[in-house]
């Protein structure tokens, strides 16, 4: 099968989303399919030649927009800019400010009128069984909706569109008239569960091409490195001692962004306040400067702030850990990528939820040492239930091996097999 994949871009950089569909491109290369891929490049996204050389060919075209735009607005000058002075250069540069109107107004009209162009030059002198546009940006689907090619259409949704928090009431019913659009246009769209069980508001038929998945982070460990394990859904490593005394410290590691809205550390942070002083709470990631500094006064050392940090010392810290701690969105179809690392470290998790319906459940129940928490428990509950938690499973890792079978539908292989049997059916159908 020959796929072409639309992609934002193919960069070092290139993000979760593209990180999770380039793994995904890996199984689909190794059962002998040829994938393609067409991405944008600008002077913050250049292509990463490791992912070019891949694939089985690329093509990439320039975007004016981006690198006019993010060369002002990327620039210590513009950030601490005033609100007036922003308008001020606004007004006076003209070309900055089309581009400024088009991306907030228009959600960048001129790329995804570009990138429909691109789709229609590169499907005109190539064939291609399936062309899988992934968003987001939600452009991408567009602009393969509207493209004027004889090709199946799919689509990789991995973030929600007319339903994402910040689209306001009023941008509402345009959004819905896009997504309409693209889903009438596409073959399937492959949602990750959380953003395709969230669509009710689709007609009963559109609904129908909605196939849903998990996400597909769970690492496959090859059988030779792979520690030796019983078939036991429990923790099957031995227990290095069932409680700990007062001196002994249990780590507590974060690692992520904290926002005041909609991922806020009020709870996690007032749950310390309740635990034992040998209870360390260690935040890597960045913020909510404020919160954080109220409750530094209070917790002192017990509160370690390590900010950002390198990918290896974050991996490095995840290790060291006790407990990990997942905290989740007050957002029903937004999951916290870290959730899939932690569950590979095979350490305990406790899982902070903001909302009942909260996106992580379908994950944390099947895990076999987790504990969740949320804010209409007794937070006095809550810290004695984490006490009799960490003592139990302070030094236990569950064991890989029950992780991916635990987790088969999070595995990438699988995931990527799925896709593939889904549009292999369609063409077979035809």
């Amino acid at each position: 099968m020959r796929i072409l994949l639309v992609l934002d871009n193919l960069s070092s950089s290139c993000g979760a989303n593209v990180g999770i569909i380039y793994e995904l491109t890996k199984t689909w290369l190794a059962y002998g399919n040829e994938v393609y891929c067409l991405a944008r490049e600008d002077k913050f996204h250049e292509l990463d030649r490791e992912k070019e050389t891949t694939l089985s060919g690329v093509w990439t075209f320039k975007v004016l927009e981006d690198d006019v735009l993010n060369g002002v607005t990327k620039s210590d000058r513009w950030i601490n800019a005033s609100s007036l002075g922003k308008a001020f250069f606004a007004a006076s540069h003209l070309s900055f400010l089309q581009k400024l109107v088009d991306k907030k107004y228009f959600e960048s009209s001129e790329i995804r009128n570009e990138y429909k162009r691109q789709i229609e030059t590169v499907c005109a002198e190539d064939n291609f069984d399936a062309v899988i546009a992934v968003t987001e940006p939600f452009y991408i689907a567009e602009a393969l909706a509207n493209a004027n090619i004889g090709n199946d259409k799919y689509v990789i949704m991995m973030d929600p569109y007319t339903n994402n928090p910040s689209t306001t009431q009023r941008l509402k019913d345009k959004h819905l008239q896009k997504e309409l659009n693209v889903f009438e246009a596409a073959q399937k769209v492959f949602a990750l569960d959380f953003v395709g069980n969230d669509m009710d508001y689709l007609p009963a038929e559109l609904k129908q091409k909605v196939v849903t998945f998990r996400v597909p982070k769970v690492q496959k460990l090859d059988m030779k490195t792979a520690t030796a394990s019983e078939h036991s859904l429990k923790p099957n490593i031995e227990k290095i001692q069932e409680f700990t005394d007062a001196t002994t410290k249990i780590i507590f590691v974060y690692v992520g962004q904290l926002y005041d809205d909609i991922r806020n550390p009020e709870l996690m942070l007032k749950l310390f306040t309740k635990l034992p002083e040998n209870y360390v709470l260690n935040l890597y990631g960045g913020g909510s400067e404020k919160t954080l500094a109220r409750y530094k006064e209070i917790l002192g050392d017990r509160l370690i702030l390590h900010g950002w940090v390198s990918s290896s010392e974050s991996i490095k810290a995840q290790k060291e850990a006790d407990v990990l701690i997942n905290l989740n969105n007050n957002i029903k179809n937004m999951l916290p990528s870290k959730l899939i690392e932690y569950i590979n470290t095979g350490k305990p998790i406790l899982n902070i939820c903001q909302i009942p319906n909260c996106p992580s459940f379908p994950y944390m129940e099947r895990y076999p040492m987790a504990l969740s928490a949320s804010p209409d428990q007794n937070i006095d509950d809550i810290a004695r239930n984490l006490k009799e938690f960490a003592q139990k499973y302070k030094g236990q890792t569950v064991d890989h091996s029950q992780i991916e079978e635990l987790y088969a539908d999070c595995i990438s292989e699988n995931v990527a097999n799925m896709i593939l049997k889904t549009i292999e059916k369609r063409g077979i159908t035809q």
